[in-house]
């Protein structure tokens, strides 16, 4: 099985035959101050196991790896972006503060000139669009609503908030079938709505949520909301970050797939760098993401003292962002015995099915049903 490469230490990449070779690039020198002491020496994980970042230099067969992901200072020159390209790794490279910068997409696997038009179509048709969104809303909130419940069932207080939510998703009408699709019934809901008001009611729905959050969490973390640029406590600096890297694992297997990242239905193309990624994300953050944060916080594998304040941002520490990046990796590992499949999938793959429902239900050969948590 294919493993993501993650870079955290300034690093040389180079092609080797069909071989990538990994070296800690000794000269470089720390980009701030702070990295020197963040520094240790696990430089690298390739899926869960970690490599001692002494210099030496460490070989990864292409044909093993799924993509990669350098958080540190990466030198490579075209040999290597050949290589990546023959064996169709994505490269996303972030910047010191955790935040993407940009990714080297090789050449689609799946190039369906098909697949792009039926996309383009279902944007440009509001109706069609419309109905996309609501699934992509109705699956998201479903896996909200199984994180409050999975708490809930364990003695939290949580009716008030998920009977808060619920009331949000009756206003917004979600549908579970064709049923009314292209009735008149759903074309009156429709013209008294747009994408922006279905964003507004998602957006309140994560904010019940989130509030809801202090009453599960077993830090004191003094998170009460979400909040960006920058985040003001460790709560919203791991959520920031992890949605990062949740919008580059959904880049990953759209790309696998065949659809056109950059024409989204839920996020307005041109509004995001690619939009079908954040559609994706939306109905995974809940189960990957939220639930990564849940352990490293309640089993205080990341704590107050592993972030830092520098150039006015709360900043993780790097053997935090190792760690939640680390448990990131085995959430994507974890497999669940798929509700409709009946048989047990990775994570991982669940990304990668939605997109092909996605596919299915855009070409006309099966309904858009997506992904809820069991």
């Amino acid at each position: 099985m294919k493993q993501n490469l993650y870079l955290f230490s300034d690093t040389i990449l180079r092609k080797k035959n069909n071989t990538l070779q990994i070296e800690k690039d000794v000269d470089c020198k720390a980009a701030h101050e702070s990295d020197i002491d963040m520094l240790d020496d696990d430089a690298v994980i390739v899926g869960t196991s970690k490599v001692n970042g002494t210099g030496e230099k460490k070989f990864v067969p292409a044909q093993n790896v799924e993509a990669i992901y350098c958080f540190g200072n990466v030198k490579f020159n075209t040999s290597f972006l050949s290589l990546c390209s023959y064996n169709a790794i994505p490269v996303h490279t972030f910047n010191y503060y955790g935040n993407y910068i940009g990714s080297f997409m090789p050449r689609a696997e799946i190039n369906s000139g098909n697949i792009v038009l039926r996309q383009a179509e279902h944007f440009s048709d509001q109706i069609k669009r419309f109905n996309i969104c609501l699934r992509l809303i109705d699956g998201a909130a479903a896996n909200i609503m199984s994180n409050l419940n999975y708490y809930k069932y364990r003695g939290v207080t949580l009716d008030e908030e998920i009977l808060a939510i619920e009331s949000t998703l009756s206003n917004l009408q979600v549908y579970k079938s064709d049923d009314l699709f292209n009735t008149e019934e759903f074309e009156a809901i429709f013209f008294s709505m747009t994408t922006d008001t279905i964003l507004g009611h998602e957006g309140n729905i994560r904010q019940i949520y989130y509030s809801a959050w202090k009453k599960f969490l077993k830090q004191d973390t003094g998170f009460v909301k979400r909040n960006r640029r920058p985040p003001e406590d460790m709560i919203n600096c791991l959520i920031s970050f992890g949605n990062t890297m949740m919008y580059s694992i959904c880049l990953n297997e759209i790309y696998r797939t065949g659809l056109l990242p950059s024409i989204g239905f839920l996020h307005t193309p041109g509004d995001n760098r690619f939009p079908l990624s954040f559609d994706i994300a939306e109905i995974f953050k809940p189960v990957i993401i939220d639930k990564v944060i849940f352990r490293v916080i309640n089993l205080e594998m990341i704590k107050d003292d592993d972030f830092i304040y520098k150039d006015g941002k709360l900043l993780m520490k790097e053997k935090a962002r190792r760690k939640f990046v680390e448990e990131i990796e085995n959430r994507l590992k974890t497999v669940i015995m798929h509700p409709v499949l009946k048989r047990g999938v990775s994570y991982r793959t669940l990304i990668r099915l939605e997109c092909y429902n996605l596919i299915k239900y855009l070409k006309g050969t099966g309904e858009y049903t997506p992904f809820k948590s069991p």
